[in-house]
């Protein structure tokens, strides 16, 4: 009897500790966000999946296509941001992490890969973020496929892929961005293609990342500093309407000091060309964009982080 119970222990023991890193509404990973509180309004911006039923492929149920998906970015076991994925979409309407205030002094030595999310195919799959060849074994081996096609096809159906990138003057635009971390798992972690979007080639190299620059130097005068970035969707695609491209990228910062009191907070919106970025403050931010999505009240932050 005492050997069952300790057994039965053992096992609710391991199903505790064998959280999924999709998480409805964040619930596993909440630390990234201030005060615990998720980013309000983003939710019903997300499409539904636009394939419809009859062309899915065999083994993915509708279900498990409900959009957003929210994902506990996971990387080398460890949870490193959060993301809120539009898989209608196929990109994230926001990331939310915690900037390090050491953030890399150099970050040239960069992954040159993007990775996938295995579980927006089945949760089932591994929960961490893979390449796309290790997550196409999975698939096959998972649901017994005969050939590699079939797999990769699952795969497209759930996000984007890597092909989906080949376009001239678009890059896989971090929302999270990878110098905003020291520790080179952190930086690594940042190269998901659910941490992406298409932006234009020229706002990337030029105004955005002096933007996110200037954001390291605010850092230095928090104890701790709470970021969300996110996009506006946009009416143009990607690769035949598979990846929406974003009209305007945007990125919001709050400042905490001590006993957790925020000491200053921030914002940026650019247009997705190269044109210069537009500070605000983050009340004026959500303004702009209930403006330009929908007409929709959006909160970013705890109290606004005031």
């Amino acid at each position: 009897m005492k050997m069952m119970l300790s057994l039965a222990w053992l096992l609710i023991a391991i199903a505790h500790k064998a959280k999924p890193f999709i998480s409805e509404h964040f619930n596993e990973c909440r630390e990234f966000f201030y005060k615990g509180q998720l980013p309000d309004g983003f939710d019903d911006i997300a499409l539904p999946h636009h394939i419809n039923h009859p062309n899915l492929p065999d083994g993915i149920k509708e279900r498990n296509l409900a959009s957003p998906a929210y994902i506990c970015q996971q990387y080398k076991n460890d949870d490193r941001f959060a993301s809120l994925y539009d898989r209608g979409r196929r990109v994230p309407l926001y990331s939310a992490y915690i900037l390090d205030r050491r953030s890399a002094s150099n970050c040239s030595d960069r992954k040159n890969t993007f990775d996938v999310e295995p579980q927006l195919v089945d949760r089932a799959l591994n929960k961490a973020m893979l390449r796309e060849s290790a997550t196409t074994r999975e698939i096959q081996i998972h649901f017994k496929l005969k050939n590699i096609q079939e797999a990769q096809e699952r795969l497209r159906t759930s996000q984007a892929v890597n092909a989906d990138y080949g376009i001239a003057g678009f890059h896989r635009g971090h929302l999270n961005p990878v110098c905003h971390h020291e520790d080179k798992d952190a930086q690594d972690a940042t190269f998901t293609l659910t941490n992406a979007v298409p932006m234009d080639s020229s706002l990337n190299q030029g105004q955005w990342r002096i933007y996110e620059k200037q954001m390291i130097a605010k850092a230095r005068d928090c104890n701790t500093m709470y970021v969300v970035t996110g996009i506006v969707p946009g009416n143009n695609w990607i690769k035949n309407d598979r990846v929406n491209i974003p009209s305007q990228v945007w990125s919001a910062y709050c400042c905490v000091g001590n006993n957790d009191k925020p000491i200053g907070s921030g914002a940026g919106l650019a247009n997705n060309i190269n044109y210069s970025v537009t500070e605000l403050n983050v009340t004026e931010l959500e303004l702009q964009l209930q403006r330009l999505i929908q007409n929709i009240p959006f909160s970013i932050f705890h109290n606004k982080c005031s």
